[in-house]
């Protein structure tokens, strides 16, 4: 696991590093939720797709991609197409 930094402004704003804005697909605008833990803070960003938005957070399970694959096969099933 890579660690990034940022610093934290005197008005309390912060830089997302662009790997992570990339990969959690946050943009302009986009809500983030703040979540405190007892071992650091938990920041999620807000997403139209909550499966999506919760990409990465399970380290190598391979639980998101087997669900997003059952997502797309259900819906190609409802439009009458075969994922084979």
């Amino acid at each position: 696991m890579e660690i990034l930094k940022s610093k934290v402004t005197s008005k309390g704003q912060i830089v997302i590093p662009k790997e992570i804005r990339s990969k959690y697909g946050i943009t302009k605008a986009t809500v983030i939720h703040w979540i405190q833990r007892g071992e650091g803070v938990l920041m999620i960003p807000d997403s139209e797709d909550s499966i999506i938005a919760a990409k990465g957070m399970i380290a190598k399970s391979g639980s998101l991609d087997k669900l997003l694959q059952d997502r797309r096969s259900a819906m190609l099933k409802e439009d009458g197409v075969s994922d084979r």
